[in-house]
């Protein structure tokens, strides 16, 4: 008994491909896009936008970052633009803003992880200053998750960290 071949799934197994369709993408990369991720960034825009507006995908940003130092560089500054403004934008609704501070807080620990997951791992523990290569112990975390806060909560939470620094 013979039994059939898989059947691999893979773009280029369905439609044949005589050129690599993606070396053409090295070819648009230029050094003004640092410039661009970075002030997209600052106005809060995420990596998609960036891509939608160079006219590339997600995974050739990505190569051009592991090709080009400068490109990572400047994705890397970006990304930290990024986090400081939604986490300005979940500052400002926790203190009365118009947003929702509860959907901006879920998208912070959606998008960025190693600051506002649950396992937050790029804290002051994780980076400690000003200590002489000593770490610091991290600040305890209060008795309730951030999910199960109210907004005057929340507030307080913001005000009580606040007023330790």
């Amino acid at each position: 008994m013979v039994l059939p071949m898989k059947q691999s799934r893979k773009r280029s197994n369905i439609v044949p491909i005589t050129k690599d369709p993606r070396a053409t993408n090295v070819l648009k990369y230029r050094s003004e896009f640092c410039k661009l991720v970075t002030e997209l960034a600052r106005q809060g825009h995420f990596p998609e936008e960036w891509c939608a507006q160079i006219e590339v995908s997600l995974s050739t940003m990505y190569n051009w970052a592991n090709r080009y130092p400068a490109f990572d560089d400047a994705c890397q500054l970006a990304w930290t633009y990024l986090t400081a403004y939604w986490t300005r934008q979940a500052l400002q609704a926790a203190c009365g803003g118009p947003a929702d501070a509860k959907l901006l807080i879920h998208i912070l620990q959606k998008r960025f992880p190693d600051t506002w997951g649950h396992k937050a791992c790029n804290t002051q523990a994780s980076f400690p200053m000003g200590t002489k290569g000593q770490k610091q112990e991290p600040a305890k975390p209060s008795a309730n998750s951030l999910d199960e806060m109210t907004i005057s909560e929340l507030r307080a939470e913001i005000q009580r960290a606040g007023s330790r620094t």
